[in-house]
């Protein structure tokens, strides 16, 4: 019987470098092939939705009264829908190419209420593979490839929380936890969410205002998003009268939505930016784990301080 070679730690991390595309000190520069901070958006003034696009098929009905600028925030404000499978809901977007952190300052809440009262009601960034030329007549289930992370209230209803969702193609995982910290004292916060991509990773993060650093809320792995993106908002509430055919997709997506959402979200900026860490093939935010600590440690110091 052959012997079987194993490899030790320090010979194991040179093969693992030697297999990477960038090197410790090429890992220092912004990834991608131009600067998108100028895609950045303070919604200050009307014209600030000039560059960016709203998500919209023919055929396929409106799931969110359409964004405007008013008093120095965009309101967003969704019809009963919600992003789920083969569901569609609102979207506005600019296209990113590459690796980038955005980072989107918004407050979530209900109608009536500091939190929404009905389930999965909640606004945050949405990132999407996009489907050029689709049309409710070519369209075709299986085929949603996005993911997303909001603030609102999911399940139970009226319960402050982050949802952190990712699909491939149309099967849909989601995750969430507790945003008790962003309604305290009956008052919905200003919270800053960010998503960053490097390269198949994606991690979600957030700070409420007061605190000075982001917090890691999840990541996901996803090597089959392709390199151009749409990235941006998203809004959506009101599962239960929004689904009610589900899980007739075709019916869901091209029929009137229903004005039963319960949310309110307002935007005050929007910014990109490329990450100073590129491609880095090690998710732990624990340095102790990374057989190159000194580049884990530089892709968490940009991720949460910055």
């Amino acid at each position: 019987m052959p012997r079987r070679r194993t490899l030790g730690f320090a010979a194991m991390t040179a093969a693992i470098q030697g297999a990477l595309p960038i090197s410790a000190s090429q890992a220092q520069a912004p990834a991608g092939p131009a600067d998108i901070r100028a895609l950045s958006t303070r919604f200050d003034s009307p014209a600030a939705l000039a560059g960016w696009r709203q998500h919209e098929v023919p055929g396929f009905s409106a799931k969110w009264d359409a964004p405007v600028v008013q008093d120095g925030a965009l309101i967003l404000r969704p019809l009963s829908s919600g992003w789920f499978e083969d569901m569609q809901a609102g979207h506005l977007y600019r296209e990113v190419d590459g690796n980038f952190v955005v980072t989107a300052r918004l407050r979530v809440e209900g109608t009536r209420a500091a939190t929404p009262q009905t389930l999965f009601s909640l606004a945050g960034i949405f990132i999407r593979g996009p489907r050029e030329g689709l049309t409710a007549a070519n369209w075709q289930p299986g085929r949603e490839n996005w993911l997303f992370f909001s603030l609102g209230s999911a399940f139970p209803a009226g319960t402050p929380q982050f949802e952190a969702k990712t699909t491939f193609n149309s099967i849909s995982t989601l995750r969430i936890a507790d945003a008790a910290a962003a309604y305290q004292g009956g008052r919905p916060a200003w919270v800053a969410l960010r998503v960053a991509r490097q390269g198949e990773l994606f991690s979600l993060l957030y700070r409420i205002d007061g605190q000075r650093e982001f917090t890691l809320l999840d990541q996901f792995i996803r090597p089959d998003l392709p390199a151009r993106l749409h990235v941006g908002l998203t809004a959506y509430s009101d599962w239960n009268t929004g689904t009610n055919h589900y899980p007739d997709f075709a019916r869901y997506n091209t029929q009137p939505a229903p004005r039963n959402a319960d949310l309110v979200a307002r935007v005050e900026q929007v910014e990109f930016r490329r990450p100073t860490v590129d491609r880095f093939p090690v998710a732990s935010f624990d340095v102790r784990s990374s057989f190159m600590p000194e580049v884990s440690q530089r892709r968490i110091d940009d991720l949460i301080a910055n």
